[in-house]
């Protein structure tokens, strides 16, 4: 038995964090369970489980790392959807998963075994007939934050010539002045923003958008854009987490993590002045799907 010990949701967060544990212990099904467990608890029910069921692999949300300050109760596996930022979290850690690439490099500078296991994709997001009006249709998808780069995006497309309109799909609780100046900043510009949505509903609205765009300046995976190229929406991003690996590369442009805004304009108004060369982009993934079965089969094995 896995049992998954996560901290309690923040009211209206979704994020790919908490998708993911969902979903990885639904695909074990009686295998694993979750725990919501207040982190000032966390430590005394890591005990108490131990005490109840010895045999149970503890999987411990890395989050709780941030969210106490200090270092996780030795001998649990740690679940990394992005590096820790508080001090000395892995003092008695030996082994850790995590979902992205770039989290499993910093983490192998302080736990001996680190697993990558990457996230599933959803059966919603697959390919389908473009829908909506004539404009170019830009989406961008992510909790709403600075380091999300969703009001840079905003500025870079507001020179643009050809008529564009851009969705902006996201949790605003975690960054309120951050979604504030988002809002100033579209004012009066042809740009949605959304409250963060179910898969579901996030898959319908790709297939209203022709490119899938976001300026976020750090990714450890960047499940966002997997799911968009999936669902065979051309990317433009920043070279960040394993974007380089989404979709296929003659639908795939990314700019270096230090572009300026000039550079993200030009890259913008290029695609934009040729919409037709753009949809033509839109098509199958590449290479197989990925599922979630795929991603708790892994997780198990990096437990055992």
């Amino acid at each position: 038995m896995i049992t998954l010990l996560e901290p309690p949701r923040p009211a209206g967060l979704i994020s790919g964090g908490f998708r993911y544990q969902e979903r990885v212990t639904a695909a074990l099904a009686e295998d694993a369970r979750r725990v919501t467990v207040h982190p000032e608890r966390l430590h005394e029910h890591v005990r108490a489980m131990r005490e109840a069921t010895p045999d149970t692999t503890i999987i411990v949300d890395g989050w709780f790392a941030d969210l106490t300050a200090r270092q996780l109760p030795a001998g649990v596996i740690p679940l990394l959807h992005m590096q820790p930022k508080a001090c000395g979290w892995a003092a008695g850690i030996a082994r850790a998963v995590a979902t992205g690439a770039g989290t499993a490099t910093a983490a192998r500078a302080e736990v001996a075994e680190v697993a990558l296991v990457h996230p599933g994709i959803d059966d919603c997001f697959t390919p389908r007939a473009r829908c909506g009006d004539d404009a170019v249709a830009i989406i961008c998808a992510g909790t709403i934050s600075e380091a999300k780069g969703q009001r840079r995006l905003v500025t870079a497309l507001r020179d643009a010539q050809t008529p564009w309109r851009l969705t902006i799909v996201g949790s605003t609780t975690a960054a309120p002045r951050d979604v504030e100046r988002l809002r100033r900043e579209a004012a009066g510009a042809p740009v949605t923003i959304r409250e963060a949505v179910a898969p579901a509903a996030l898959a319908e609205l790709y297939a209203e958008h022709d490119l899938f765009a976001t300026l976020s300046v750090s990714e450890s995976y960047g499940m966002a854009a997997a799911e968009a190229a999936a669902a065979g929406l051309p990317l433009l991003g920043l070279d960040t987490g394993e974007l380089r690996s989404f979709g296929r590369d003659e639908a795939r442009w990314l700019l270096p993590v230090d572009a300026d805004a000039h550079d993200v304009a030009s890259a913008l108004q290029r695609l934009l002045a040729a919409p037709r060369a753009l949809r033509a982009k839109r098509g199958e993934r590449a290479g197989g799907r990925r599922t979630w079965g795929d991603a708790a089969a892994e997780l198990a094995a990096a437990c055992r």
